[in-house]
Parts: C-alpha cells; sequence; structure tokens
C-alpha cells in the first residue's frame, strides 16, 4: 500500500471514499493508504467527537480539529470563476493558477472546501488521484535548457462540414512551449518545413528535433524525405521515435489531448478560419497564462524564456525594501538582466538586476 499519510490528509480521503460511495477496502486500494490508517482515522475521529459531545477539550486530538479559516470573497470567486471556465482542470491547477496569475497560495485542501461549498466538486475530482503509471521499459526524459529540443508532431483535427484537417504542433520539450500549432489542409513534407521554419524563425533554430516515422518526416529507403534534407541544410539533429512508442512523443502527445479535449471538442468552429484563430488564441492562453504541472506548476513562457526561477530571486532580493510583493510585480528579461517594477510606499519602483533606478 502507500506511505503513511497525515491526519489532514486522511481527512480528505475518507471525505472522498464517502462521497463517491467506495468501501473502505476498495478506497484504500483507489487512494494509495493502508486499510489499517483509515480504521485508525476513523477510531479517532469517533473518540474526538465523544469528547466534544461531552463538552471537554479534546486537546489531545487537535490536529483533527484544525479551525476551518474563511477565505477572501474575492479569492472564493476566482476560484469558483476559474472552475466554471475550466471545469476539467483539478485542485493542482487551481492552486497553481492562484499562485502564478494572483500571487495568493492557496493549499487544495481549501479549494475543494470551496469548489464542495459551491457545488463545483466533479465525482472525479480529489487532490490524491492516482498518477498513470509509465509504460513498462519507459524512462522519464527532459531536455536541460530552451532549445535543446523541440518535439514534433501531427494530429487529426475533425470540423463539422470540413474535410479532415491537420494540425502540426511543435513544442519545446524542456519548457514545454507551444512554438507551433498551425491548422493545415495537408501533411506534405513541404508544408511540414514551412511550419517549422516559421517557428524557428519566430522562436529560435533547436539543437534536434524529435518526431515519429510519419511518411512526410521520414523514409527508410534511401531515398531520404524534402523534410529530412531541409533538417540537413539548416542544421538540426533529426531524432526519430522507436516504432510504436507513442510515450516517445509524450510531451506533444499530451498537448494534442490538451487542445482537443479543451477547445476542439467544446467549441463549434463554423470555418477553417474560425478554427485557426480559436487555435491561435488557445496557444496564448496555454503559453503565458496556464501553469503547467509537468514543469512544477510555472507557466511554459516562464520556462521557455527564462524567466522561471527569477520571481524568486526577485523576492529574496527585495526583502526588507518595503516592497509589499502581495500587490503584484513584473519581471522583465532584457539582453541577459532582469528588469522588475514592484509597489512600494513610495509608488512603483524599478529595479534592475535588483537595484533602484533612480
Amino acid at each position: 500500500m502507500g506511505k503513511r499519510r497525515s491526519w489532514d490528509e486522511l481527512r480528505e480521503v475518507v471525505d472522498k471514499i464517502d462521497e463517491l460511495g467506495l468501501s473502505i477496502k476498495d478506497g484504500a486500494r483507489e487512494y494509495g493508504v493502508k486499510v489499517r490508517d483509515i480504521y485508525e482515522y476513523n477510531r479517532r475521529a469517533r473518540k474526538e467527537k465523544a469528547v466534544e459531545d461531552q463538552g471537554k477539550g479534546g486537546q489531545e486530538w487537535s490536529s483533527l480539529q484544525k479551525s476551518e479559516i474563511s477565505l477572501p470573497e474575492d479569492i472564493q470567486r476566482i476560484i469558483v470563476d476559474y472552475k466554471r471556465v475550466n471545469p476539467d482542470h483539478g485542485f493542482k491547477r487551481i492552486e497553481d493558477h492562484l499562485k502564478s496569475k494572483h500571487l495568493v497560495v492557496v493549499t487544495r485542501k481549501k479549494i475543494r472546501e470551496v469548489l464542495k461549498k459551491h457545488g463545483l466538486l466533479a465525482p472525479g475530482d480529489s487532490s490524491f488521484d492516482r498518477r498513470e503509471e509509465p509504460c513498462k521499459g519507459s524512462r522519464r526524459f527532459e531536455a536541460r535548457y530552451p532549445r535543446e529540443l523541440y518535439q514534433m508532431d501531427v494530429t487529426y483535427i475533425y470540423i463539422s462540414g470540413i474535410s479532415v484537417l491537420y494540425l502540426i504542433d511543435i513544442l519545446d520539450d524542456y519548457s514545454r512551449f507551444c512554438v507551433s500549432a498551425v491548422l493545415c489542409r495537408d501533411q506534405r513534407s513541404s508544408t511540414l518545413i514551412e511550419v517549422l521554419h516559421n517557428a524557428c524563425s519566430r522562436y529560435g533554430k533547436p539543437e534536434k528535433l524529435l518526431t515519429d516515422e510519419g511518411r512526410g518526416f521520414y523514409s527508410w529507403s534511401m531515398e531520404r524525405t524534402r523534410f529530412q534534407e531541409y533538417l540537413d541544410e539548416v542544421g538540426i539533429e533529426h531524432i526519430v521515435s522507436d516504432p510504436h512508442s507513442p510515450q516517445t512523443l509524450g510531451k506533444v502527445e499530451k498537448f494534442h489531448q490538451s487542445i482537443k479535449n479543451e477547445l476542439i471538442s467544446k467549441v463549434r468552429f463554423r470555418s477553417f478560419e474560425e478554427a485557426s484563430r480559436g487555435i491561435s488564441e488557445y496557444i496564448m492562453r496555454y503559453n503565458y497564462e496556464r501553469s503547467h504541472q509537468g514543469i512544477g506548476g510555472a507557466r511554459p513562457a516562464d520556462r521557455f524564456h527564462g524567466v522561471i526561477g527569477e520571481t524568486s530571486r526577485l523576492e529574496a532580493e527585495l526583502a526588507g525594501k518595503e516592497i509589499d510583493l502581495s500587490r503584484g510585480y513584473l519581471v522583465l528579461k532584457v539582453q541577459g538582466h532582469t528588469v522588475s517594477v514592484a509597489s512600494s510606499s513610495a509608488g512603483l519602483q524599478v529595479f534592475l538586476d535588483g537595484n533602484l533606478m533612480r
């Protein structure tokens, strides 16, 4: 079974088991806890309740009695509005959104309480959802820095009244930043080359490019594809995933699932042009607004452009300078320097590499 959990975690597990109507045995297996821990929690909870009923202090069980601190109404409204707009997002993603977008730290337990209070707690929601086990024989890998490796792939897109379309995506492996997501009417080598060339012109050329064995990308025959020739010309190393190993392209495949589940399946596009605009707007939100659990809750743009880590460094540098970081701050990377704008009792102040500009 799983590791021993704190009593607060066990309380959330027990609440979830009751909510889903699971048996203790099935619930323990579902959430990776020991059956005896659940029984022990229930025993202590019953004893604590008995102590309460008798009017006694119950200090020995205070860890089960943490006072419920109400969140400010505006924070609750942010949580509720975010969940309504993003019903598929769980507690962790909401927590990351509050931290990165609103500079507020709220525990997943509190987020769950707010969602339950407003009737937005879906049956599958849980901060203890089990992670998918990796495929046997596979291993997780990640590039060491931006532009070391791009992943490129093609997926089918179906829009009512339009013949099959192709979404050509390119993802930076290190940051998950989407450098390109273009809706195309074919997947010929010339089209793939154009998409990659435009992405490199805008965001920089990668050292390596990972693709599958699609006909436009790769050929096992003596005759190389135009795409392979283009990579040789511009000096990009081509890495081809093993046959029947989709997990190798796992990051871009996961991106395909996200854009289909969160956009394509929910919005009824009426034309090719309308779908292209919708995809572009989604990419902007994906890169610059939403947090990504695969990179510790950071936004892909922050990691791709080298801003990630600057926020914590900035907070350390500005500590004790009468700066109110709770009111928000801005971090910019300019030619290797960090420019930050923050609020103080004297008004807005600008810092260059942590030093106040006068």
